[in-house]
């Protein structure tokens, strides 16, 4: 604020011979806050007391000399509610001072104190399985409900469907930790970890909008539901934390990938349903054909229906699919510290990106071949080999 005597502005102001712009360059404000403050105390018997809260500090305060000089206590009331501490510090004095003089003057409203701030919750821990063989997974995220406790959306999404499921409940806190541990306690079956609270909201927000492009509807609720989310973040690509390694070391690791179909989380991953069983179909005309001399054919035969099986269902879409899947898993295995099956993992996606033939990839053919086991052994070897679904080396 200026340092302006107020009464030599008040008398700047009364002064009809003066301008506003002179005003207003002694008051530090503008010609037309000048102009104003001029009217305001030319008229102060019947001047708006909420007028004075529109003017800059300087002029305020020679306006409460008008005010205070006119005993207009409404004036100086409002005057005391002013923005500027120096203007409401004199306001409330000019009042306590008519007061004094037995002048009749409002009494100032106490403001209440400000509201202390509501503690800051600290955010909930959220959720996830991996994803299974058919790109489901499932989620919980939570969120504080003020006096509520805490809300639980349990929902299960696809990697091509969308939001499948969704459900809605209330857990108090402890009952929300105790139910945490016990899912991140099963998560050698489930695969499931914690992810905080942005993460859960990104793959549910993502999941929504899968649901438009693949003429999914959502569950009841769930569109209101999602909303309430408010907008999110595109999930991360797990594919960025997993580089090609070198070149032997690359080839070694997915020629192990097989082996993640010896996890728990991986036992029931299997190709597409109607893959299978056109597969099956095709078997079963080889078992019973009579184009075969021998056993050898018949699993010679049997051996070519399964790669070409392989090779027709692994299109650029199913192979972009399945690597996503699989570097899903990768990430799961990371951070879970399984370190060599989160690199056969990462190595079998990469394989599948770079077009590489499926049936070169175990862990592609092993989607088959687990759905179709060999016969048990005979007591006494067969001429030929029993089987020949063996993946053969990645080239």
């Amino acid at each position: 604020m200026a340092n302006v005597d107020p009464d030599a502005l008040l008398q700047m102001l009364r002064d009809p011979n003066r301008e506003a712009l002179e005003i207003a360059a002694v008051a530090g404000a503008s010609r037309e806050e000048a102009a104003r403050a001029s009217l305001l105390v030319l008229g102060m018997g019947k001047a708006k007391p909420q007028e004075v809260l529109r003017l800059p500090a300087s002029l305020a305060l020679a306006a409460l000399r008008a005010a205070a000089a006119a005993r207009r206590g409404d004036f100086l009331a409002v005057a005391a509610g002013h923005p500027s501490k120096d203007v409401a510090k004199e306001a409330k004095r000019a009042l306590y001072l008519l007061k004094m003089r037995g002048v009749s003057v409002p009494e100032l409203q106490r403001q209440a104190p400000a509201p202390a701030p509501a503690p800051v919750e600290p955010p909930l821990p959220c959720f996830a399985s991996t994803l299974d063989g058919q790109g489901e997974r499932a989620l919980w995220i939570a969120r504080h409900v003020p006096a509520k406790g805490v809300e639980v959306a349990q929902a299960v999404i696809s990697d091509r469907k969308g939001l499948l499921s969704l459900q809605l409940g209330q857990l108090g806190r402890k009952e929300y930790r105790a139910f945490g541990r016990d899912l991140v306690g099963r998560g050698n079956e489930m695969g499931v970890a914690e992810i905080d609270f942005e993460q859960a909201k990104s793959l549910l927000v993502a999941a929504g909008h899968l649901n438009e492009t693949a003429g999914t509807p959502l569950p009841e609720g769930a569109a209101g539901w999602l909303a309430r989310l408010g907008p999110a973040s595109p999930p991360s690509d797990p594919a960025e934390r997993f580089p090609r390694l070198a070149e032997d070391e690359e080839r070694a690791a997915c020629e192990a990938s097989g082996q993640l179909h010896e996890l728990p989380l991986v036992r029931g991953w299997l190709a597409d349903e109607d893959a299978l069983r056109a597969l099956a179909l095709k078997l079963d005309e080889i078992g019973v054909s009579s184009l075969y001399v021998d056993e050898r054919q018949r699993a010679q035969a049997t051996l070519g229906a399964l790669e070409d099986a392989v090779e027709r269902h692994f299109d650029a879409a199913k192979r972009a699919v399945w690597a996503s899947r699989l570097f899903s898993l990768a990430d799961h295995l990371d951070r879970a510290g399984a370190l060599a099956h989160a690199g056969q993992a990462a190595a079998a996606a990469r394989a599948l990106r770079a077009s590489v033939p499926a049936t070169h990839i175990p862990f592609a053919r092993l989607l088959f071949e687990k759905a179709f086991p060999p016969p048990p052994a005979r007591s006494e070897p067969p001429a030929g080999p029993e089987s020949l679904l063996v993946a053969p080396p990645v080239r």
